[in-house]
């Protein structure tokens, strides 16, 4: 691989530890890095986030463990389940500025959340299967630019495609790009020397002096997120659509 493009590529490393020092210590990011996610995993998630609105760690309740059990039994999506405790996040907030006596006191817990949390997961069941119709959202979207044709790393692509919309809800987003980084990677051992040649060239193009005021942590993520950019327009892969 071109020299250059090791040295964008050096501070990532889907085995090592340095890119994911930080994120690893997240369960929600060890989650989304594993398949299928066991029982424990949704469980440690969703008492982290719940555990963010309490201000307290990662402890539910034997009833509200029950209910983070049920509901990844019946298959509902750490996403839904994520985006309610959010909510309730913010309507505590709203109700605590709005000056409403006790709301910055209230204790939520999943049982208090769960009528939400199961009305969208009834709302998803009782959505007709249209045979025939186009998918539609994010996750749709990226499965069909998956399906191209002659597509480097294929398994890679169709693997973030179906984890997207979870990733993206992760705190910064950040994991999502780390796991295109991870694709594009594989994408250019397929691919060979030569495709990696013209992405590091093609790169080199756009290269600019690191600006004083950023790390150069935060420059080397530059550099892998351009890279993604010129790989899409000069070899395909990813295609476009997963730049978002």
């Amino acid at each position: 691989m071109d020299k250059e493009l090791r040295a964008v590529l050096a501070r990532f490393s889907p085995w090592g530890r340095p890119a994911f020092a930080k994120v690893m210590s997240d369960p929600r990011a060890r989650l989304a890095l594993a398949a299928p996610m066991t029982p424990r995993e949704y469980i440690e998630a969703v008492a982290l986030e719940l555990g963010k609105l309490r201000g307290g760690g990662l402890v539910l309740s034997p009833a509200d463990a029950q209910l983070a059990l049920a509901w990844h039994a019946a298959g509902v999506p750490l996403a839904d389940v994520l985006g309610e405790i959010k909510r309730g996040t913010r309507l505590r907030s709203r109700s605590a500025g709005l000056g409403i006596r006790g709301a910055a006191e209230v204790s939520i817990s999943l049982q208090a959340l769960a009528p939400g949390i199961e009305a969208t997961a009834s709302r998803r069941r009782a959505q007709p299967v249209r045979r025939g119709a186009p998918e539609l959202g994010l996750v749709a979207e990226l499965r069909r630019a998956a399906r191209v044709p002659r597509l480097a790393a294929r398994a890679a692509w169709e693997d973030l495609a179906d984890r997207a919309e979870e990733l993206l809800l992760l705190p910064g987003g950040d994991l999502y790009w780390t796991q295109a980084i991870r694709a594009l990677l594989l994408a250019l051992r397929e691919l060979g020397s030569e495709a990696a040649r013209t992405a590091g060239s093609a790169l080199r193009d756009r290269l600019g002096p690191r600006p004083a005021s950023m790390s150069r942590r935060r420059y080397q993520r530059s550099l892998q997120l351009q890279l993604l950019s010129v790989a899409s327009e000069c070899l395909g892969v990813p295609p476009r659509p997963f730049l978002l």
